[in-house]
């Protein structure tokens, strides 16, 4: 995968064009910005990507859902002393 830098884009927009696939990022701030894949790939990737997001939202509930039963279970301690 090639990286990118926002400066080279911002000066040459035509490099969206020649990219199937790169990395983003801003090297002033040693920062990855996020990934650029052509449109015509999409169709692929797609599914992939709903997965991945789906995961995320779920790893995130599950999280929430243990913070909440931890308290409840802190709350329920407290209140029985």
């Amino acid at each position: 995968m090639i990286t990118y830098g926002v400066t080279a884009i911002q000066n040459k927009p035509s490099l969206l064009k020649e990219m199937v696939l790169g990395e983003i990022v801003d090297k002033r701030a040693h920062t990855t910005l996020g990934f650029f894949i052509s449109a015509k790939y999409e169709k692929y990737i797609k599914t992939v990507i709903e997965k991945i997001e789906q995961d995320e939202k779920m790893a995130k509930l599950k999280r929430l859902k243990q913070h909440q039963d931890i308290e409840f279970l802190e709350i329920g301690v407290d209140d029985g002393l």
